[in-house]
């Protein structure tokens, strides 16, 4: 009966934050939506930013492996990363819980902070796509033989560290930069042909 309880106050508000965002979404609208009184929700969670933390991780997942399953990698190094950055991009723009990672600052800085207690991405469906894909372009001549998977892959994740600053590059083509500096990465890994 409680996960019943804790199941329809997510659904709540996953329904309410596609609807009207982090902001104009609150407890009170969410606890209507889930026919629970609002101590309900205090048993499961702390906070609006709380279940907005859960909800954006649940659909930060969903996407990871709609992306991943979307990428055609017979390409070259070079169009996979590009298609790989462009479908994030695009998935975070149509996903409006999603897009609040670029247009909320609060939301950012909230799974900022939630992120860097965890090393939870070294098990991501993301990292474990970057390594396949970095060893098998090693593997094949495509990338340098001179700099190992751990310097390659902390390039990479010098793209996550610029998107978690996103607001101090302070351009209107924030998405093109991204896809610029990840093609510059991916040229410097390229061997020489």
């Amino acid at each position: 009966m409680q996960i019943d309880k804790e199941q329809t106050l997510f659904a709540a508000a996953r329904e309410l934050f596609l609807e009207q965002g982090f902001k104009k979404t609150n407890i009170a609208a969410i606890t209507k939506q889930a026919n629970v009184a609002v101590g309900t929700f205090y048993k499961y969670y702390s906070s609006k930013k709380e279940i907005f933390y859960e909800v954006y991780q649940a659909e930060n997942e969903a996407a990871k492996y709609k992306i991943v399953s979307q990428i055609d990698t017979r390409q070259p190094p070079k169009e996979i990363i590009k298609q790989f950055i462009t479908t994030i991009i695009q998935t975070s723009k149509q996903n409006p819980i999603l897009a609040e990672w670029y247009r909320n600052s609060e939301v950012s800085q909230l799974i900022t902070n939630h992120d860097k207690n965890k090393n939870a991405w070294q098990d991501s469906l993301v990292y474990s796509f970057l390594i396949e894909n970095i060893e098998r372009w090693q593997a094949s001549g495509e990338f340098r033989q001179d700099i190992d998977r751990k310097t390659t892959l902390a390039l990479f994740n010098a793209l996550v560290v610029v998107d978690n600053h996103k607001e101090e590059i302070r351009t209107n083509n924030y998405p093109q930069v991204l896809e610029i500096l990840a093609d510059m990465i991916v040229d410097g890994l390229s061997a020489n042909k």
